[in-house]
Order: structure tokens, then C-alpha cells, then sequence
């Protein structure tokens, strides 16, 4: 029996240190030794070829005392994990330094700001044709006949088309349906602007930054509510399903916050080999452009989408009235809401609600 509960307990020590071990730090620190150890053996890897200098390794390494292995096989696990955890523990700090929650520079930051608020303006002012012709087209379709007349128009050379001709292509091409490219660039633009905040004073100075910023702020224009404010409220409130969601998703994220993390103190071994300096220039970049943004799109998101389905709940929870329309929510109740849970509510005649908020459906298990 003895025997059993030591395995069982031999196995799961083996399933933590393997999740500690296999994560960025073992392969930062693995890279490190490989580097190190190839700039030291690169006349023998010259002369007898990598595998010939491995092998020389390995054996050199065998031939040490057993309890010289056993240490050094622990030290490294240690020096993994414990730099894992160290990483872990930066993960925050880091964030916020990508989001862009940084002064110093002034020169720099503003620069970004500038940039970032430069590809708003552009994205929006590319953007807007195409949403007005797609406007205009849903509210007065144009007869069967012009799209014909426009098919036969496009086909005629342009150095055989009258002016008449050329205006009247114009005109029609102003009112017709969007093409498939066209969609495809309307649609990433509508998606990216709805990723950046409108208001130039809302402007962080990396897209990360821009991602997160918006996504707090627009159940404020939506709702009148404080995202920031009221989401410690909101979290209790919400069902299981959308709290593991969201906590897998932010979970993904700091994930990738890490990996950009090991990516970027890669560079600590350039003065090895100036190798290492494209470990640590590409991995962070790629890390960043496909490792964090989209991962900060799905949980702003997520955030956004849980003010629009529980919001209700906050309400309900501290006994204020609800919203009766969408503009009452925006100017009365979605800041009052704001207002009570900041401890700053204080409005004459109003009464909490003494009725039971309405009974809600369990979700299906």
C-alpha cells in the first residue's frame, strides 16, 4: 500500500515539474547553454564536425561523479522553475508596459500617440466611401438597369468612353455594390477601428494599448457605465461558463506576455553570438503580432460582451432601478450605476428597489 501511495505521489511530483520545466524559461535557458557551448567548441565542431564535439561533451560529462550529475540535473530544474516564477511575477509590469502605460520618454510617447491617432484618421478617412455607398445602396437600391448599364460601361475602353459616358460611369460606380475586395477592406476596417478609441484623448501609444483602452471604454458609450469601475462587481455576478472563458482567454494572454518576455531577454546571450540577437528581435515581434494583439481582441471582447449580456445583474444586485430605454441608460442610470459602486452616489429621492429582481433561467449543465 505503502508502495502505491509513493508512486502516486512520484507521479504527480513528475507532472508539476514537467509543467514548470517545459514553458519559454527552458527553452530560453536551453538556447543560452547551446550558444554558450558552441561559441566555446567551435575550432573542434570546425575540425570533427558538431556531432563528433557533442558526443565529446557527452562523454565528458558522463565520466563526472554520479552525485556531480545528480546536482547539476537538479540545479537546472531549480534555475528553470524558479525563473518561470520570477516571469510569472512580471508578467503584469510587462503588460502595462506594452499597453503603453508609460511618461518616460515624454518625446517618444507622444511620437507613438501621434502615430497611433495618424492610422485612426487614415484607416477612417479610407474606410467612409465605401460605408457611404453601401449606405445609400440599402436605402435606395438602384434599379436591375444601371447594373447593367454600369457591366457595359466598365467593359468599353476608357479611350473610346465620351465624357458623357465617363461621368455616367461615375455616377453609377458611386452607387454600386461593393466588390468582394472592397468588402473584404471594409470589413478590416470597421474591425480595427472598433479596436482603437475614437477620441484622440483616449489614444495609448502602442496597439496593444489602443485594443485594451477601447474595449473599457465603450460600454461607457454604449451604457453610461464604467467599465473599469464596475467590473469587480460585474465579475461576481457573472455565470461560470463566461468566467472560465474569460479567465482562459486572459490566461492565453499573459501566456503570450511571457513568451514576449523570454523572447526579448534572449538578448542577453548576443554577446555570445550576435545570433542570439535575431531570438530575441523576432520571436517578441512575432509573439506580439500574433501571439498578444489577437489574444487582447478576444478578451476585450469578452469584456464588452459581458456588459452587454449581464449588466442587468448590477442592477439588480444593488436594488437601483433599471434602465427603461437606451438613452436613459446612457445619461441616468448607467452612471448612477458608475456612481454607487465608486461610493460617489448621491442623488435626492431616489429609493432602492424593494422587489425581487426577476427570477433568471439556470444555465443548462
Amino acid at each position: 500500500m505503502l508502495e502505491a501511495f509513493w508512486s502516486s505521489v512520484g507521479e504527480e511530483l513528475a507532472r508539476t515539474w514537467v509543467a514548470r520545466v517545459l514553458t519559454p524559461a527552458f527553452a530560453f535557458w536551453v538556447g543560452g547553454v547551446a550558444l554558450v557551448w558552441w561559441n566555446t567548441h567551435t575550432a573542434e565542431i570546425a575540425a570533427d564536425g558538431w556531432v563528433a564535439a557533442l558526443a565529446a561533451s557527452a562523454a565528458a560529462l558522463g565520466a563526472l561523479p554520479v552525485l556531480v550529475q545528480g546536482a547539476l540535473v537538479v540545479g537546472g530544474l531549480v534555475l528553470v522553475a524558479a525563473s518561470a516564477v520570477v516571469a510569472a511575477r512580471l508578467t503584469l509590469p510587462v503588460l502595462r508596459v506594452l499597453e503603453g502605460y508609460w511618461t518616460r520618454p515624454v518625446w517618444l510617447h507622444r511620437m507613438l500617440v501621434a502615430y497611433r491617432r495618424w492610422r485612426y484618421r487614415g484607416v477612417r478617412d479610407r474606410i467612409a466611401p465605401l460605408q457611404l455607398r453601401q449606405h445609400r445602396r440599402r436605402r435606395r437600391p438602384p434599379p436591375p438597369a444601371e447594373d447593367e448599364e454600369l457591366v457595359l460601361l466598365r467593359k468599353k475602353p476608357k479611350r473610346t468612353r465620351s465624357t458623357a459616358e465617363q461621368d455616367r460611369l461615375q455616377d453609377l460606380e458611386r452607387r454600386a455594390a461593393l466588390t468582394a475586395t472592397e468588402q473584404t477592406r471594409l470589413g478590416r476596417g470597421v474591425a480595427w477601428l472598433q479596436t482603437t478609441p475614437p477620441e484622440d484623448g483616449l489614444g495609448m501609444p502602442t496597439r496593444f494599448g489602443d485594443i485594451l483602452r477601447s474595449a473599457e471604454h465603450r460600454p461607457g458609450t454604449s451604457y453610461g457605465i464604467d467599465a473599469v469601475v464596475c467590473w469587480n462587481a460585474l465579475w461576481l455576478l457573472l455565470p461560470t461558463e463566461a468566467r472560465t472563458e474569460l479567465t482562459a482567454v486572459r490566461s492565453a494572454l499573459d501566456a503570450a506576455v511571457r513568451g514576449w518576455l523570454w523572447g526579448a531577454l534572449f538578448l542577453v546571450w548576443t554577446p555570445v553570438t550576435p545570433w542570439a540577437a535575431l531570438v530575441g528581435v523576432g520571436v517578441p515581434l512575432l509573439s506580439y503580432r500574433f501571439g498578444i494583439l489577437p489574444r487582447a481582441i478576444a478578451f476585450g471582447e469578452l469584456i464588452v460582451t459581458s456588459y452587454d449580456l449581464y449588466r442587468m445583474k448590477l442592477y439588480d444586485a444593488l436594488h437601483l432601478p433599471r434602465p427603461t430605454s437606451p438613452a436613459d441608460e446612457r445619461t441616468t442610470t448607467g452612471p448612477r450605476l458608475t456612481a454607487a459602486l465608486a461610493g460617489t452616489l448621491v442623488e435626492p429621492g431616489l429609493s432602492y428597489r424593494t422587489d425581487e429582481p426577476p427570477p433568471t433561467t439556470p444555465a443548462a449543465g
